[in-house]
């Protein structure tokens, strides 16, 4: 037999040896970035180390009639639960509907909708991202002795979290009077368009003490800009959130001041086991808080590197 002859054979035996009753969960959420991947790589994990059979389908931010036509086709082939990282907050109504009327169980995971309640098996698996926002801000205010200029960068305009974040970091310069907004952007969430952003700010001229991003890789771009125009690293105090790999070496580098921990495993484990749940009916909480927990340069980062 061909070697192609042995694998379509050893497929066809994988696929007939599924048992039929077999839980399968659909996984929607946005492409894996840097501050996504560990999310990404945790849901499939945690769902195959429970025997549950994984689809995943992507749909870039702010494509949410694409999000909302995949949710279709996953209740049409009757999965037994969705888990959803929404790519628009438009879709959350659409799918959550839909997930109602086939009573299909529905987890969100990491992104807020904006929803204060919602009917049927439905829960929110989630960091608090007002929280991450104000731990961000306090600490950066504490570290300018309460008096300084701060510029915020926030993210994708389909992202409600970064919003949180922001609305946070604001809440707390409220309380600064010596804290003063100098400059405040929207960009695309990644490092290239923050750099841009930045770049423009400093070319005008626009003194700043401190960035708050409402993402590492946001902040890093942030901290490439301020280091492109000869700035030495840590002349402009940064702050990111989520801790990414990358995060965590900039901060090793005194490039990132403060970033916020959003423990995406734990977010993983704890969407899939409360999608099992709903599926044997038994009572969810339907707000699943994740902690926040504040890292700065003085903190050891050993277990936030894995």
């Amino acid at each position: 037999m061909s070697r192609i002859g042995s694998a379509a054979l050893v497929l066809a035996l994988t696929i007939c040896a599924r048992p039929a009753s077999a839980t399968t969960i659909a996984i929607l959420m946005i492409p894996p970035t840097a501050q996504t991947r560990l999310l990404h790589d945790g849901l499939e994990e945690h769902a195959r180390a429970r025997n549950v059979l994984v689809h995943v389908a992507y749909a870039r931010e702010g494509a949410g009639d694409q999000q909302v036509g995949q949710a279709r086709r996953f209740i049409a082939e009757k999965v037994d639960a969705l888990v959803v990282m929404p790519a628009d907050p438009s879709a959350g109504a659409v799918i959550t509907r839909l997930a109602q009327e086939a009573d299909i169980p529905l987890v969100y995971v990491n992104n807020w909708l904006g929803a204060d309640w919602s009917a049927g098996r439905v829960v929110f698996v989630m960091p608090n991202d007002l929280v991450a926002g104000r731990l961000q801000m306090r600490k950066l205010a504490q570290m300018l002795n309460g008096v300084g200029r701060v510029a915020l960068i926030g993210g994708h305009a389909s992202h409600p979290g970064s919003a949180l974040r922001t609305r946070g970091a604001k809440e707390v310069m409220a309380e600064f009077p010596g804290l003063r907004l100098v400059a405040e952007t929207i960009t695309d969430g990644d490092r290239l368009t923050a750099r841009s952003a930045v770049t423009g700010w400093l070319a005008k001229g626009i003194r700043i003490d401190a960035i708050a991003a409402t993402n590492d890789e946001m902040a890093i771009g942030a901290a490439e800009a301020i280091a492109a125009v000869g700035l030495p690293a840590g002349r402009i105090l940064i702050g990111g959130v989520d801790a990414t790999a990358d995060g965590m070496q900039a901060m090793q580098e005194k490039r990132l001041a403060v970033t916020i921990y959003q423990d995406a495993a734990t977010q993983s484990r704890r969407a899939i086991d409360d999608a099992l749940a709903l599926i044997r009916h038994e009572p969810v909480q339907q707000y699943d808080w994740m902690p926040s927990e504040l890292i700065t340069d003085r903190i050891s980062t050993t277990h936030f590197s894995r």
